[in-house]
């Protein structure tokens, strides 16, 4: 807010330390916000607009620090470098004789800085997408060894009337998990609910129609139980890896981070904090509900197709 010459000189203070990216400034202290609900931001310095003339008068110049707690760890080193690059600040500043700056620190989303609430979000993602996947693919393949699952595609139904048939029972299996792990974590870790049920509840339906859409391609491609088991193996861990569920997308190779975008478990693990942790609303979280969407549409379309040609 300051916009001057003494503001610009303690942004390339910070933005020279390599730890830090310059991701923009913002005309406000609720825009910064904003954008910090969106994972678009960790950590964001909002330089009061009178922040010259304390500095001119030798007057303590507060300076206010935005941190996105959502990753404990994250947001525990990224306070800790800041106040590093701040006390070497507040040495040249007393060299040349005018006023140091003081810090003060708001934690959004996670005051505490747990870390197991960022660790317990991600499993509970990754069971969620995964356990689909095995099931619905174990499911089918076993179909396929006791000979039942021709027998059924020689009835009038459809290949998208039997995959509900097998579906919509696992669906209501997961979902009565996912609660189960919700009232746990709650007991055990008091990771809260900061959002809408309902909305965590869809987010968790297409999730779990893309894994099960996921197990049942992976099972066109087996005909026993451990080929699937084994092709899922190559699958599911490179998946959980770039997901961002156990680490932070940022800290990975440019390479994996371009990759989390063709992946479903990254935008699951994505929306899942934000509505536990942030309480975020369906205008904030649409294009990760329209990309699982996707997921699930194009991975359950594939797999019919796929299975009703093997089979034909």
């Amino acid at each position: 807010l300051s916009r001057t010459p003494e503001s610009r000189d303690l942004i390339a203070a910070m933005s020279e330390n390599r730890s830090f990216r310059l991701a923009g400034h913002y005309p406000s202290a609720e825009a910064v916000g904003a954008e910090i609900g969106r994972r678009r931001l960790d950590l964001a310095v909002v330089i009061p607009t009178d922040y010259a003339e304390l500095r001119a008068r030798r007057t303590t110049a507060p300076v206010q620090v935005l941190v996105d707690a959502v990753n404990a760890n994250t947001a525990a080193i990224a306070a800790g470098y800041l106040a590093q690059i701040f006390a070497q600040y507040n040495k040249d500043l007393a060299g040349a004789r005018t006023s140091p700056l003081a810090a003060r620190v708001a934690v959004f989303y996670n005051p505490g800085l747990e870390t197991s609430w960022f660790v317990v979000s991600g499993i509970m993602s990754i069971l969620l997408l995964l356990n689909g996947s095995l099931a619905a693919s174990g499911l089918v393949v076993r179909e396929k060894e006791l000979g039942t699952i021709e027998q059924l595609l020689m009835t009038p139904a459809g290949t998208l009337e039997i995959f509900l048939a097998k579906s919509v029972p696992l669906l209501v299996v997961l979902l009565a998990d996912l609660a189960v792990a919700l009232a746990v974590t709650r007991l055990v870790f008091d990771l809260p609910m900061r959002g809408s049920l309902g909305l965590l509840l869809l987010t968790a339906t297409l999730a779990s129609i893309a894994g099960i859409g996921m197990g049942i391609l992976i099972s066109a491609y087996c005909n026993r139980l451990q080929q699937a088991q084994i092709l899922a193996f190559f699958i599911n861990p490179p998946l959980v890896l770039i997901s961002g569920a156990v680490s932070p997308v940022e800290s990975m190779p440019r390479l994996f981070q371009q990759a989390t975008h063709a992946n479903p478990l990254f935008y699951l693990v994505s929306a899942m904090r934000a509505i536990l942790l942030k309480g975020a609303g369906l205008d904030v979280l649409w294009p990760q509900l329209l990309t699982l969407a996707g997921f699930a549409v194009v991975l359950y379309g594939l797999a019919a197709w796929r299975f009703r040609r093997q089979l034909g």
